[in-house]
């Protein structure tokens, strides 16, 4: 290119390809944004793969300012070789180009980790069909870009040597005081992506906190879970509490549940015709499961009573309360019948003269 502007003088000549080498990088990073936003875009809708999809979108602008940043500073570094000067302008140029190659990097590094977290969260909710809260990946969108602007920040700082300890225990001090200050939410946000990620209950699962509280879980939110109970209440817990504490699913591993009942009979009642009663209530009744059997074990001798504890399975967790009403009901129907008497608690008080 210099044999091709040979007639010109060294100076006029320099400054010309200086010109020509920052046009070119601008008309290069025109071709590469046609190209992201025809050819690679499109093929990523055929191949329909989101995440190169997200990662076209979050790099089609940082690469087209990046390229063009590469061409201002190769221009400024060619023209100060061939002049051999390190004039006042030229070491701005040189400082205005080395500024923004590396704004232009740092442009490029956050759009592509807020793109890669944006499609994490979206493909999250997804697949556990956990909703995402915009505002959230909007805050953390903020975040990402701060801390790479930050590293920016240091880096040109550096290179025009510029003592930057105390920018940096500032920076500690103020990050330190954020965190502390946000510990709580901080919690339940990584609490939060656990439970999806580990899935120790799902949406529409019924599950027992370690509170005793019990209810079907409507939301997994980054923050909190809410969970309906059988007063028709919303519980909004945590995800930190319920991350550090024991969770009973019932869903799992089916919906099946053994239900045990105490029932007591008076001292002197023929036992083994209480429990072929107690049996064929069960065994009677349509929503009691014939596989496992119904079971009745006499357990102790209590004070005003004989203990039996009655056992059976049901298919649905949630038909409990309406089956062991049902099956009581029969039970007291029954024994009245066969005269077996449920006994209330009674003392034998003996006076002595």
């Amino acid at each position: 290119m210099e044999r091709l502007f040979s007639f010109l003088e060294e100076p006029v000549r320099s400054c010309l390809i200086a010109v020509i080498i920052f046009a070119g990088g601008i008309v290069l990073a025109q071709v590469i944004r046609f190209l992201a936003s025809h050819l690679l875009l499109a093929a990523s809708r055929q191949n329909k793969t989101e995440q190169s999809k997200v990662l076209l979108e979050a790099m089609k602008t940082p690469v087209y300012v990046i390229v063009i940043a590469f061409g201002f500073y190769f221009a400024v570094q060619y023209l100060i070789s061939s002049l051999e000067a390190t004039g006042l302008l030229l070491k701005v140029l040189e400082g205005l180009g080395y500024i923004g190659l590396v704004l232009s990097i740092s442009f490029l590094m956050a759009g592509i980790i807020r793109g890669l977290w944006y499609w994490f969260l979206k493909d999250v909710a997804r697949r556990t069909q956990m909703p995402v809260d915009e505002q959230f990946v909007r805050l953390m969108g903020r975040v990402i870009q701060i801390v790479v602007y930050f590293i920016a920040a240091t880096i040109i700082l550096s290179y025009f040597k510029v003592n930057i300890s105390g920018f940096l225990a500032t920076a500690g001090v103020a990050s330190l005081a954020v965190a502390l200050a946000a510990q709580e939410t901080l919690a339940n946000v990584i609490a939060g992506l656990m439970l999806v990620l580990d899935k120790p209950f799902r949406v529409g699962d019924w599950i027992q906190l370690a509170s005793g509280e019990m209810g079907i879980v409507q939301e997994i939110g980054l923050r909190t879970t809410r969970i309906l109970s059988f007063d028709n209440t919303v519980l909004i817990v945590p995800n930190a509490e319920i991350a550090k504490n024991k969770v009973i699913n019932r869903n799992y591993p089916d919906l099946k549940i053994k239900i045990r009942q105490t029932i007591g009979v008076a001292y002197g009642s023929d036992l083994k015709k209480v429990k072929s009663v107690l049996k064929e209530i069960c065994l009677a009744n349509e929503k009691v499961l014939k596989e496992p059997e119904p079971m009745v074990f006499f357990t102790e001798f209590g004070e005003s009573c004989l203990n039996l504890l009655l056992v059976y399975w049901i298919e649905d967790l949630r038909e409990q309360f309406w089956v062991t009403d049902q099956v009581n009901m029969e039970i007291k129907r029954r024994f009245e019948a066969e005269g077996i008497v449920i006994p209330f608690p009674q003392r034998d008080v003996h006076l002595h003269q």
